[in-house]
């Protein structure tokens, strides 16, 4: 199912249509309805979920409608924006994630020791070509490029 599909099921129940809903969203008309045939923008879907009282995560991959329990990482809770953050990751195009990934990563690194390696590839592919790390430059090391 679709995330449009997701949105039509959710305003049925709930009593809605598509131009109600968009109208308290402040969406613009036929927002929504492009949904069918166009990859959505993740503010749209993060309002159109928080107004239909779902997780943007259920809006993109389906599964439960209402948050989880605990969401957890290493045994930690993720925080509401930690959460949001991961769902609206993998909206993004492959190429995108890998940037994100190298851009939080050289933060990471930033505030500690700055010695390690980018470890995206072990998530993704695992081909050389798809490893990411570290820029050699001066500019990149210090975050001026």
């Amino acid at each position: 199912m679709s995330i449009f599909e997701r949105v039509h099921e959710l305003i049925k129940e709930q009593g809605l249509n598509v131009k109600q809903l968009e109208r308290e969203c402040g969406l613009a008309n036929a927002t929504i309805r492009r949904w069918e045939t166009q990859t959505p923008n993740i503010e749209s879907v993060r309002k159109v979920a928080h107004r239909l009282n779902v997780t943007i995560d259920y809006l993109v991959n389906g599964g439960s409608p209402n948050a989880p329990a605990a969401p957890s990482c290493d045994g930690v809770p993720l925080s509401s924006m930690e959460a949001d953050l991961v769902a609206m990751f993998r909206l993004l195009p492959e190429e995108a994630k890998k940037e994100i990934f190298d851009l939080t990563h050289f933060k990471y690194t930033r505030l500690g020791d700055g010695e390690k390696e980018s470890i995206f590839w072990t998530y993704f592919d695992g081909s050389d070509d798809e490893k990411s790390g570290p820029a050699e430059s001066r500019e990149a090391r210090d975050g001026t490029t």
